[in-house]
């Protein structure tokens, strides 16, 4: 039998940024339980379910028919305890000219003076009534404490309202955060590395932050990583880390699984190979080569980060090898093959 065609590529060094896939999951910025801070009836739902809204904007309202008396008599307090207050004023101020010219006795002095203290600090309960008479009323509208979605209302119209009681959520998505965990040894080794870095006068390598969505698509947006949890998990030995993402079109909603790319910023040489050549069985990844005298050897393979089609590897091959790419079903381990030169599509 003549021996089957093959195509074949050789194996080149490219720069590759290297990469590492984490599973992560998105969080909103902000997530906000909207709750009353007085109880009434609810009268009135100023937003739909899930409208975008801004910070300030009135969302409910309550029933505010009690605050509105509570205000009024708060009112008429302060007034009553005003004209007590200029009263014992007046009075203390005639005491102290009569006093001088021996018209009143000290005795008489001292009332006046304690009725003028009694009145100041009735004017000062008084008021701070009515601040919080006003401060209860202003709480029956209810307002966005951040720019945000709104969650479909948990209750309706009529429903005596609590402070307990949550009438939506809102939720802040752009920027949206991710959350993923990396191990302990992964953390240190990066940061031997900055640290060999800067005492060797050299660039420190930097981390970019990429999405890869569950249909396998790149998130257009890179992000940026804000925080570092204190502390390793004891009970599996990672640590959280988050990174942020421009979210403008609210593409992204919260508590969904995504995949997390971490991606060095500056590219390394290294060997790469297509993805289609890479095989693997119970031993892990290998490729076929067509060596010496045109025989099939089988090549285990290290393999490192994916760009495009291409994988980069770490180990198992060298610069000018000749992979198999196409009859790969043709050939056995050992037998001889001939080749021709494979045509790929470019790399993205």
């Amino acid at each position: 039998m003549p021996a089957p065609k093959v195509s074949v590529i050789q194996v080149t060094s490219e720069k590759v940024n290297p990469s590492k896939e984490f599973v992560g999951k998105t969080e909103a910025k902000e997530d906000v339980n909207i709750q009353a801070r007085v109880q009434g009836y609810l009268v009135k739902q100023h937003v739909g379910d899930g409208v975008n809204v801004k910070k300030g904007d009135l969302l409910f309202e309550l029933d505010s028919d009690t605050y509105d008396a509570e205000v009024t008599k708060a009112q008429a307090k302060v007034a009553q305890d005003k004209a007590a207050e200029d009263e014992a004023q007046r009075n203390y101020k005639r005491g102290k000219e009569l006093i001088v010219k021996g018209a009143i006795s000290e005795s008489q002095m001292d009332q006046l003076t304690s009725k003028k203290l009694q009145a100041d600090a009735a004017i000062k309960v008084s008021k701070a009534a009515l601040k919080t008479a006003e401060l209860n009323l202003s709480y029956t509208k209810i307002h966005a404490s951040t720019d945000g979605s709104m969650s479909q209302a948990k209750v309706s119209i009529g429903d005596l309202i609590t402070p307990s009681t949550t009438l939506a959520t809102l939720v802040k998505t752009d920027p949206m955060y991710v959350s993923f965990q990396i191990s302990e040894r992964e953390l240190i080794t990066f940061r031997e590395e900055r640290m060999a870095a800067k005492q060797a006068g050299k660039p420190m390598p930097e981390l970019i932050a990429k999405l890869k969505l569950p249909t396998g698509t790149i998130y257009p947006h890179e992000g940026a990583f804000d925080f570092l949890d204190n502390r390793v998990d004891q009970t599996t030995g990672t640590i959280k880390i988050r990174a942020q993402f421009p979210n403008p079109d609210n593409f992204l909603l919260p508590g969904q699984h995504v995949t997390m790319l971490v991606e060095r910023g500056e590219g390394v040489d290294q060997l790469v190979i297509p993805q289609k050549s890479i095989q693997e069985d119970q031993s892990g990844k290998f490729v076929l080569i067509l060596g010496e005298d045109n025989l099939v050897e089988k090549r285990p393979v290290e393999l490192g980060s994916k760009k495009g089609i291409n994988y980069a590897v770490k180990s198992g091959l060298e610069v000018g090898e000749q992979v198999i790419v196409d009859g790969l079903q043709k050939v056995r381990i050992g037998g001889k093959a001939t080749s021709q030169t494979a045509t790929l599509p470019a790399a993205k």
